[in-house]
């Protein structure tokens, strides 16, 4: 972690704001339990299904991987979505939701993650941007119509390595197959009237708020979604990276993981 004038700084920036933005990627998810998406021990890695390797990773990031290998997309995904369930959303999302509630227009939160964790941690659904979707809804793979639903319990206490193909999720309109609500690569099929209404809220909530500061936590740069956005919203960008934590401009660079450094910044701000 940077100097303690570092923090001192970031501190002073959340005291004076009148609403905080929350800008974060995969990051912030590892101290919950989640493993970070890329690398030999990664998130993708660790839930490929069985007869899989690193190598094939790729293909299941692509959109047309529900299409030419449904099983194992379903495989995969249905692992994730049990994964990021069994995971409670560490002690960071409480402590920016209670310095959020001393502020005049509370937190509006930007990520890119798709594990419903900030729903989990009781942040209003109203307030979340996911820039790329989530798994917490479904739609139909072709799509049939812009209809999503939520995928509630889908996949409890199922063996997914067991999966066949007439037991996959269906869509709930035309019962062809269904798919996860969120972006892929090259994704033409990615429903995303959920997403557009969130921006449409992020941005009447800007329009409201005159000293915000902007928290960007554990952002990427190989998809940089999180880290562009953060640094076009005008305040004091606060950058809480393991790596690559420099910030050009009006703003300070923490680094730490996403726990340590926000309760660093909750000490100084006593």
């Amino acid at each position: 972690m940077n100097a303690s004038t570092d923090v001192r700084r970031a501190a002073d920036w959340v005291r004076s704001a009148d609403a905080i933005l929350i800008a974060a990627g995969a990051g912030m998810s590892v101290d919950s339990g989640l493993p970070d998406f890329r690398g030999t021990g990664g998130l993708w890695t660790a839930l490929l299904p069985a007869g899989m390797t690193e190598r094939d990773v790729g293909s299941l990031t692509q959109a047309n991987c529900f299409l030419e290998k449904p099983l194992a997309a379903w495989q995969f995904y249905g692992r994730a979505l049990q994964v990021c369930r069994q995971c409670t959303p560490h002690a960071g999302y409480a402590l920016l939701k209670r310095w959020a509630a001393r502020t005049a227009h509370g937190a509006f939160v930007f990520t890119s993650n798709v594990d419903g964790h900030f729903q989990a941690a009781g942040y209003d659904e109203s307030s979340v941007l996911e820039c790329h979707g989530t798994l917490n809804f479904l739609q139909c793979g072709s799509p049939c119509s812009n209809r999503i639903w939520a995928s509630d319990k889908l996949m409890d206490g199922i063996d997914v390595e067991a999966l066949s193909p007439a037991g996959l999720p269906r869509c709930m309109q035309c019962g062809e197959l269904a798919r996860p609500n969120f972006l892929l690569f090259d994704d033409s099929h990615w429903v995303a009237q959920r997403t557009s209404t969130q921006w449409e809220c992020l941005s009447i909530w800007l329009r409201t708020v005159q000293r915000p500061v902007v928290i960007e936590i554990g952002a990427g740069t190989v998809v940089p979604s999180v880290r562009i956005f953060a640094e076009s919203v005008r305040g004091p960008l606060i950058r809480i990276n393991l790596d690559n934590s420099d910030v050009a401009g009006q703003g300070v660079g923490l680094t730490g993981s996403a726990l340590d450094v926000l309760s660093a910044i909750d000490a100084a701000l006593g």
